[in-house]
């Protein structure tokens, strides 16, 4: 016996430009983890045998570089799509649908602290949640840190003429752990608020379609589906 199963209704959610970025990023991001902590811990072990199946640290080094660069071009594309977003598309940095954080998202912090402690209601998000604004210049930031003591580890003898030599050193330093926190918290934090949540597991699949489905729409994003509804009536 056949069922005919309805189709949920959906919305489009992310435009295609930003999920093939969230995929130029992801990609890039995971290879330059593997590549950078193999290169790091290239003398010991596994990593000395991984490294050498790579073809020397030499051939690491370039997809390393290779990865890096690419994961940067998505991140100026971001930054390129702000000044879009507020030029072009005549949008506001403060408003409802930006990707910034505001006042509300204070008060969505607060209330949902007191949520957690059963002190109240839990917040009503708009299309981005305090959570999400948070992944997002966390990692929008991060990358430029990332991306400046990188430069200075690629072209030591150009910057060594500008600082001390022991900056380089220093870059160093902060280069490798700010990548253990970069992929700490992407496998931590990232994860756990956007892909392991128990309705959503295993995977958030709107990113990558860019579509989301109707009762998720009204679940998560309650204020903006209040928005749209208003706009159509």
């Amino acid at each position: 016996m056949e069922t005919n199963v309805k189709p949920q209704e959906t919305f489009q959610r992310f435009h295609i430009l930003h999920r093939i970025l969230h995929i130029v990023i992801i990609f890039n991001f995971t290879f330059l983890a593997i590549t950078g902590f193999l290169l790091h811990f290239s003398g010991f072990g596994l990593a000395k045998f991984l490294v050498s199946l790579m073809g020397g640290a030499g051939a690491a080094g370039w997809l390393h570089r290779f990865c890096a660069v690419f994961l940067y071009m998505g991140i100026l594309a971001h930054i390129f799509w702000l000044f879009y977003y507020k030029f072009v598309l005549k949008q506001k940095f403060s408003g409802p649908d930006s990707i910034l954080p505001g006042k509300k998202d204070i008060k969505d912090l607060y209330q949902n602290l007191r949520y957690v402690f059963n002190k109240g209601t839990p917040p009503l998000f708009d299309r981005f949640s305090y959570l999400q604004k948070h992944d997002y210049w966390a990692e929008m930031l991060g990358m430029q840190s990332m991306g400046l003591t990188g430069l200075m580890m690629w072209y030591p003898e150009f910057f060594a003429g500008i600082f001390p030599g022991f900056f380089i050193n220093i870059a160093g330093y902060f280069h490798f752990y700010e990548a253990v926190l970069a992929v700490l918290y992407i496998g931590v934090v990232h994860m756990s608020d956007t892909h392991l949540v128990p309705d959503i597991f295993p995977m958030e699949k709107s990113i990558f379609t860019g579509k989301i489905e109707k009762a998720r729409f009204m679940e998560d994003h309650p204020e903006e589906w209040k928005r749209q509804q208003m706009i159509k009536d």
